[in-house]
Order: structure tokens, then C-alpha cells, then sequence
């Protein structure tokens, strides 16, 4: 691993869509986004979600490739009901992997390994990753959101 980019984020406290806009650990000063990525050949996401007050929260992993101007979705992970409590995931963004969904983890202590109903798109990523965070009728109070990105090279022997 060579680093790692850390989002925390709060999502929303209504009805909603919002992206990340907090300053993201070991990024470029670009607030809400993870960046530069470019060098990089795949990255261990792990996101840590708990549900709003009173509506559901998706949590989604958008890249760019075209400098900011439009984002696509990578990674949604399983939509959090109404105040539900910290749920883990862990998934890869890969050329060299065939996961086709995020898988939901335990931590530490507490194992919880099984599937989850998500998806992932893999292949190549691009410079840039933000979060979007879309919060369902009802919400009225935003729950923290943990999204960790470790990237990784293709390690070089001589």
C-alpha cells in the first residue's frame, strides 16, 4: 500500500443529494475529492455507513474522466435504512479482479462476512474519486459516512 485517501463525511440531514466536501486525508487540496490516483493500479475501498434519522441513505463512489466536469458511479453500496447501525464494506477497484459486488466485512471483533446487494463497476479507474450521498423522504438528522481508499502498485522486483 502507498498511502491512503480518507473521506468523513456527514450526509445529509434531509431529503436529499450531496457530495463529499470535506478535506480528504493525504489528497490534493481539491475538498470532497481523492486525488491524484493516476499513478496507481488498483485501490482497496472499505466504507464504514450508518443510516440517517428517518429515511435511507445510498452511499455511492463516483470517478471522473474528464478533470471534474462529469462523474460516473464505481461503487454503490448496500442503500442503509432509516437508522440503521454501522454497517462495514470492503471492494475493490481493479483491471485484475472479477468482484462484481461490495461485500459486506466485518471489523475487528465483530466478523460479518456474507454478500451484499451492490454493485461494482471494475476496470480502470480514473484521476479523481468523490462520494455522493442521497438521502430518502424522511431524513432529518445525516449520519457519518467513512470512506477509506488504499491504493496500490504492481510491487517491482529486480
Amino acid at each position: 500500500m502507498i498511502g491512503g485517501f480518507v473521506f468523513s463525511e456527514l450526509s445529509p440531514n434531509a431529503p436529499g443529494t450531496a457530495v463529499s466536501s470535506a478535506p480528504v486525508t493525504s489528497a490534493a487540496p481539491t475538498l470532497g475529492v481523492a486525488t491524484p490516483l493516476d499513478d496507481f493500479d488498483s485501490l482497496d475501498v472499505a466504507a464504514e455507513i450508518q443510516g440517517a434519522t428517518g429515511g435511507t441513505l445510498d452511499v455511492y463512489v463516483q470517478c471522473s474522466p474528464d478533470g471534474g466536469n462529469n462523474w460516473y458511479d464505481v461503487i454503490h453500496f448496500t442503500q442503509a435504512a432509516a437508522g440503521s447501525g454501522v454497517k462495514y464494506y470492503q471492494a475493490p477497484l481493479s483491471l485484475a479482479t472479477n468482484t462484481t459486488a461490495p461485500v459486506a466485512v466485518g471489523k475487528n471483533l465483530a466478523p460479518a462476512l456474507g454478500s451484499a446487494l451492490a454493485s461494482v463497476v471494475n476496470g480502470a479507474f480514473t484521476d479523481r474519486l468523490r462520494l455522493v450521498m442521497v438521502a430518502g423522504t424522511g431524513t432529518t438528522a445525516g449520519a457519518l459516512v467513512i470512506v477509506r481508499m488504499a491504493p496500490q502498485r504492481i510491487r517491482v522486483t529486480t
